[in-house]
Parts: structure tokens; C-alpha cells; sequence
């Protein structure tokens, strides 16, 4: 059989889901791969490069569809920039619902971003570049819209950028986790994305003219 690049990535991507990094062994990757070390290694020099790569191809590069143009462009209002964000957010929704994401794996997920924070140096850094980023997106904004008079002036625009990108990055409901179901799983989510456009709408109402 030829391996690509990309098969080892999505194989090795559900291994670690499934078992974590440190019981995902080369030993338990191969089997799981059906692949021979040295097919591995023409690819990755070691598990951690292979979990590097897994890392940067289903979190990173979400995140980069997320931030799509968002660099580039600087003239959007804050009223202008929710609708992109809440669209954006319901993009990335709908990659985990089509992949057949359910809460289990859904907590298999965010539990493999925890030990990349361990096992992936330049994690940090590379999580809080973004968030800065985003932080920064949602100060212009707020700095168009005053200008706009939108927005009024004596707000603080850092402590109302930290507020606006807070309520986007967190959940705003709860719901029960006891059923593992994709159906519900995707309207509980879809529920919290809609919570939280509710939630960012409000605190938008309260610094408007």
C-alpha cells in the first residue's frame, strides 16, 4: 500500500484522540497504521514530530480558516465584525458536525489540545499569538466604529477588545453530556454559537450611540 502524507496524519490524528499521546507509542501508531517504522519515519522523524503535525493540521490550521483575510483587513465595524466572527464560528461548527463529531469526541479533542501544551513546545506561544491577534482584530473595530460614531468614545477599547473576544472563545451554555449522540451533539453546539452571538449582540448594545 502507498501512504501519504495526509493518511498518515488523519490516521495518527484519531490514535491520539483515542488513546492520547503518551500510550499512542511508534509501536501502537504502526499497528494502528498498518504501517512499518521506516514508512513512518520517510515521513516524520519521531512521535513527537508526528504529533507536531497533527497538532498544526486540525488545530492550527482551523484557526487559520478562522483568521482567513482577517489580517488583511482593517476597516470593518464592530457591528460588521460579529457577523463575520459568528459566521466564521459556524464555519468551524460545521467541520465538526460533518466529520461526525460527538461530545465524547468532542472532549477527546479538547483533551489533546491540553497535552499539546505539554508535548509541543511552541504550543503556548502560538495559541497566545492568536488570541492577541483576534484581541487586536476586535480594538480596530472598535476604533472604526468610534470613529463611524457608532460606538461611544469614552469606552476603554482594550478592556472592551478582551470582553468581545472573550465571549466569541467560551462557551455560553451548558447542556447534558451524558448522551453521546452527533444529532444532539450538533444542536447543543449550534445552541451555544447562537448563545453567544445573543451574549456579544448585548455588549454591543451597551457601548452603541
Amino acid at each position: 500500500m502507498k501512504y501519504s502524507r495526509e493518511y498518515i496524519l488523519r490516521r495518527a490524528f484519531d490514535v491520539f484522540m483515542q488513546k492520547g499521546y503518551d500510550s499512542a507509542s511508534i509501536s501502537v501508531l504502526q499497528k494502528e497504521l498498518c504501517m512499518s517504522r521506516g514508512a513512518m519515519y520517510r515521513y516524520f522523524d519521531n512521535k513527537e514530530d508526528l504529533f507536531r503535525a497533527v497538532i498544526d493540521e486540525y488545530f492550527f490550521k482551523l484557526f487559520e480558516r478562522y483568521l482567513y483575510k482577517m489580517d488583511k483587513q482593517h476597516d470593518y465595524t464592530v457591528d460588521q465584525f460579529i457577523k463575520i466572527t459568528y459566521r466564521r464560528q459556524k464555519l468551524i461548527v460545521n467541520v465538526f458536525v460533518k466529520a461526525g463529531v460527538t461530545h465524547l469526541v468532542f472532549l477527546n479533542y479538547t483533551a489533546l489540545m491540553i497535552q499539546a501544551v505539554k508535548y509541543y513546545p511552541e504550543f503556548i506561544v502560538r495559541f497566545n499569538d492568536i488570541n492577541k491577534l483576534l484581541i487586536s482584530h476586535w480594538q480596530q473595530a472598535l476604533k472604526n466604529s468610534i470613529k463611524q460614531k457608532e460606538v461611544r468614545s469614552d469606552i476603554d477599547i482594550d478592556i472592551m477588545g478582551i470582553l468581545f473576544n472573550n465571549v466569541c472563545i467560551k462557551e455560553s451554555s451548558s447542556h447534558d453530556c451524558e448522551i453521546d449522540d452527533k444529532e444532539i451533539f450538533s444542536i447543543n453546539i449550534l445552541q451555544d454559537i447562537n448563545r453567544r452571538k445573543q451574549v456579544i449582540d448585548y455588549l454591543y448594545s451597551l457601548i452603541k450611540i
